[in-house]
């Protein structure tokens, strides 16, 4: 008897993951860093959303070094530039879903007495070199018949970027997101120009370890469907501004600054263009401008890839279908 209440305690205390008859026995560790649309996972894990996965909570590139590395199972808000750049040393990740793109949420901060493109010519501009923000500095001079090599480029981590311009005049001005570029912009720096004036342009989205992709295919397909049902919860928002401190309204004035696909559906058919961009991208990096310093360089110079293995759109797929199959004109009509 008594070993037969020491065998029903231990299936008890069994983790979930298990009883569910996922074959992964430990937690998926996922890597978030501070953008404002990850920031939902504070509420999804309030109201108990998240008990499959370790959140862990980090700078940017540090996440991007832990998937890349095996040491994250997943990073939320995986820009596609970045997904590629870590590919190319490392392809042992694939692009699940497409969570947003950045609608103003990444700024070009210039000195107030810049007022053109053009007057940046010889001058230097702070960015991290190897970060997303490079490509929204191409694009902003690409579209004032500029280019990265018409000036000087200062590398410098992204948390470190506001103080670096504040500190004196020798950046003519910084890219960046908020709040680093609050801090230019309140010393008297003006936005020179955003990602909405590039629309789908900086795509933002869930990068997974292909092994545990295939070890827990059900655990991330709930974990998308509970996802687009956060985005649209006014519960999770709620819950989510209370753990970051702040009033709810202020909450929804950081997410303003990104476009959030708001269901399966909508994700699903945003691949094509994320493919598209893509290969932008990669034509980006065939040449590397003169102005790049070291470290950055090793993004540049690269032949493109074929990437058509990068992407697994199949849980959106499911998800999808799911619920077509579940509309009340479609019950009974499975195929």
């Amino acid at each position: 008897m008594k070993q037969i209440v020491i065998t029903m305690m231990l299936i008890l205390l069994m983790p979930s993951r298990i009883m569910l008859g996922t074959a992964y026995a430990e937690k998926i560790n996922l890597c978030a860093h501070d953008w404002p649309v990850n920031e939902f996972l504070r509420g999804m894990n309030k109201l108990g959303q998240l008990d499959e996965f370790n959140l862990n909570r980090d700078k940017f590139a540090t996440c991007v070094y832990q998937l890349k590395k095996g040491q994250a199972d997943m990073m939320l808000g995986m820009t596609l530039f970045e997904f590629i750049a870590s590919q190319q040393e490392s392809a042992n990740s694939v692009f699940i879903a497409v969570m947003d793109y950045s609608a103003g949420g990444d700024v070009i901060v210039l000195r107030p007495e810049i007022n053109s493109a053009s007057e940046l010519r010889g001058k230097t501009v702070g960015v991290q070199a190897d970060s997303l923000s490079i490509h929204l500095l191409h694009l902003y001079l690409d579209k004032n018949g500029m280019s990265l090599n018409n000036i000087k480029i200062a590398d410098i981590p992204v948390e470190n970027l506001g103080k670096a311009y504040i500190s004196g005049k020798s950046l003519a001005g910084i890219v960046a997101w908020p709040p680093i570029t609050d801090e230019a912009i309140n010393a008297g720096g003006k936005i020179a120009a955003s990602s909405k004036d590039f629309p789908e342009k900086i795509i933002d989205g869930f990068a997974v370890n292909r092994e545990s992709l295939q070890k827990n295919r059900a655990v991330y397909k709930e974990f998308l469907k509970k996802w687009f049902a956060a985005v649209r919860n006014p519960d999770v928002l709620e819950k989510s501004a209370e753990d970051l401190k702040i009033p709810a309204s202020e909450f929804k004035q950081w997410l303003e600054g990104a476009y959030i696909y708001q269901d399966a559906a909508s994700s699903l058919q945003m691949f094509p263009k994320a493919k598209e961009v893509t290969k932008e991208i990669q034509d980006f990096f065939k040449t590397g401008p003169a102005s790049i310093p070291g470290g950055a360089a090793r993004l540049f110079g690269k032949e493109p890839l074929n990437t058509d293995s990068w992407f697994d759109d199949s849980l959106l797929k499911e998800l999808v279908k799911r619920i077509i199959l579940t509309l009340p004109q479609n019950k009974g009509k499975l195929k």
